[in-house]
């Protein structure tokens, strides 16, 4: 058994033991509208999802000059997302849109994203991707200097026809690939779900 004392490591290395132990993460693929209505778009390796009330929880750093990045700075002044799940076909797109662009750069332009208007948020939604999280800010808590987490209230959901069962009104994993990260040892690692089982409930003997 390998041990690490994680309170006596730089952030770095408790970056890279932690992030390769809590595996498979959900990508956060958020778009966000800034004041002058120009359209960001960009991953989160990680976030959680908080069902009763319906609610998103997702951390965001900053850059290393202690500046807001641009999703961050984005909900702060409109307060609104669109929190999206993606797929194998999306795993290059994906992960394209995380190289640092200026703000005036639309990642949707960029990678030839179409985009399709939200019901309820001012943020458009992925066309393609297989889940949409129509979301409002909630609130912020400081973790660290460089570190917030946010909450999202959950006002919409989307999901594609294709992995959505109408009978249970749900949708189906053994019906599509959702993209996850894994490690981030010599550059980022992803993983899709794989083989899917389904247990009866538990029954003591």
């Amino acid at each position: 058994m390998t041990t690490r004392d994680l309170a006596s490591l730089p952030k770095r290395d408790v970056y890279r033991i932690l992030s390769s132990l809590v595996v498979p993460r959900p990508i956060a693929w958020i778009s966000t509208v800034d004041a002058s209505g120009r359209v960001n778009l960009a991953p989160f390796s990680s976030f959680m999802g908080i069902f009763g009330p319906p609610m998103l929880a997702v951390t965001l750093g900053r850059r290393q000059d202690g500046s807001l990045k641009d999703t961050h700075r984005n909900l702060r002044e409109r307060g609104e997302a669109v929190v999206h799940l993606a797929d194998r076909p999306l795993l290059e797109a994906l992960h394209a849109s995380g190289e640092e662009v200026p703000p005036e750069v639309s990642e949707l332009e960029r990678l030839g994203l179409a985009a399709v208007p939200s019901l309820r948020v001012a943020p458009p939604r992925l066309a393609r991707a297989p889940v949409a999280l129509e979301c409002r800010l909630n609130r912020e808590l400081d973790l660290a200097p460089a570190s917030t987490l946010v909450l999202l209230d959950v006002l919409v959901a989307h999901a594609a026809d294709r992995i959505y069962d109408e009978a249970l009104d749900c949708a189906d994993a053994s019906r599509w690939q959702p993209l996850a990260r894994l490690a981030s040892v010599a550059g980022p690692n992803y993983g899709v779900l794989g083989e899917t089982l389904r247990l009866e409930a538990p029954q003591l003997p």
